[in-house]
């Protein structure tokens, strides 16, 4: 499992089996193909490149860090249920080339995911 961290290095989401889920565990609010990342708007959102997640104007909504004290369970299959609704309903999939860029977006990460 991966912790996905904003500017302040607060976590704001987790990564599990290519699903982004809130930071109760309890729904998924995105779900990653390769290295994009799609929420509830059917298209990519963005990307994850060296460790840090870019929206695709460039600009960082967050870090992707090892979650180090995490222990492996089984996946709730209502979890699966939720990906599974979101894979279903990517209706673009091709994400465009991204000009990285250093500057951290004002709109935090979860935002983009509605």
């Amino acid at each position: 499992m991966y912790l996905i961290q904003d500017q302040k290095k607060e976590t704001i989401a987790y990564i599990e089996n290519m699903m982004i889920l809130d930071t109760n565990h309890e729904h998924v609010i995105g779900i990653l193909i390769g290295d994009c990342f799609f929420g509830h708007n059917k298209k990519v959102v963005g990307k994850i490149i060296n460790q840090t997640v870019y929206l695709l104007n460039g600009e960082i909504v967050g870090k992707v860090e090892l979650n180090q004290t995490y222990k492996s369970t089984n996946i709730k299959k209502s979890l699966m249920v939720e990906a599974w609704d979101f894979l279903m309903n990517i209706n673009e999939h091709t994400g465009a080339w991204i000009e990285i860029t250093k500057k951290w977006s004002k709109t935090p990460f979860l935002s983009h995911l509605n």
